[in-house]
């Protein structure tokens, strides 16, 4: 994801085992400068609807210490893009 120059990996739908994974979310974590603020915003979204997909019925077979862990990594992914919307966005 970090080698997308195209970012187009910021729109497609994200499974339950991505976020357990971290992957999307260190994507997101990793890219906040570079992203636009249109993808500040659904990065953002996506974070905090992460907990809730972590925690659904999609989520099987994921251990509670990988919800556990991802649930922890959306929120501050989700605290990260919101300051970089401020700063940039004038949100």
């Amino acid at each position: 994801m970090l080698g997308d120059k195209t970012r187009s990996w910021v729109r497609e739908p994200a499974s339950a085992e991505s976020y357990a994974s971290g992957v999307r979310m260190f994507a997101f974590k990793g890219r906040k400068r570079e992203l636009t603020c249109e993808e500040l915003a659904i990065g953002r979204k996506e974070a905090d609807a992460a907990p809730a997909v972590l925690r659904g019925e999609g989520a099987k077979g994921i251990s509670p210490a990988q919800v556990s862990r991802g649930v922890m990594l959306a929120a501050e992914v989700s605290r990260e893009l919101q300051n970089e919307i401020k700063r940039r966005c004038g949100a």
